[in-house]
């Protein structure tokens, strides 16, 4: 029961979030703002990529999948301090994961971070099953760590085209819109 209340919760939460962002506010950018806007486009690029070759060339898609993670983490642009402040632990905790050996708990933290800015974008653009990520990327996790075979092929695909999506979206339109309102941003 827990866990539904806090993904209520979640979930108005990102609403809330939305409303807070509109397209046609058009805040001063400074080059910094434009950096980390095509870093964390750039994030959900390398995702792509990375997850849809993660049965095919493991090593390397776990860490450019993390890789991924960072550059979304590090480049965020959410109103809400305590859901930055999550994903970036998220990423962080995956990092250091990674370099403890331990990569299953790795590329958890950061499909942690990139289903979750799934899920908040989903009420930006739209795109269809985008806001089942989360629940995607868990069982994509699940059935990578107990070798799921075909069934981690076939999500690595769906998780991948759905980022890909993300990505081709997101690419389109001006990096303004990830920026929003800068007087909304919780420090």
């Amino acid at each position: 029961m827990k866990f539904f209340l806090t993904a209520l919760s979640f979930y108005y939460l990102i609403r809330k979030e939305k409303k807070m962002a509109d397209p046609h506010i058009q805040s001063p950018m400074d080059i910094w703002d434009k950096i980390t806007v095509i870093i964390y486009r750039l994030g959900f690029i390398i995702a792509a990529f990375s997850i849809l070759l993660l049965t095919w060339l493991p090593s390397l898609a776990e860490i450019t999948v993390l890789i991924a993670a960072i550059c979304c983490a590090s480049s965020l642009h959410i109103y809400l301090k305590h859901f930055r402040l999550t994903f970036q632990f998220a990423t962080w905790l995956g990092l250091v994961c990674y370099i403890l050996g331990w990569h299953e708990l790795a590329l958890g933290g950061a499909l942690v971070t990139l289903g979750g800015l799934c899920f908040k974008e989903y009420f930006c653009f739209r795109v269809p099953l985008l806001n089942l990520q989360p629940i995607f990327v868990a069982i994509l996790w699940f059935a990578w760590v107990f070798e799921g075979g075909i069934i981690t092929r076939i999500l690595s695909i769906i998780v991948g085209m759905l980022m890909l999506l993300l990505a081709i979206q997101k690419c389109r339109m001006p990096l303004h819109f990830d920026i929003g309102d800068k007087t909304k941003y919780q420090v």
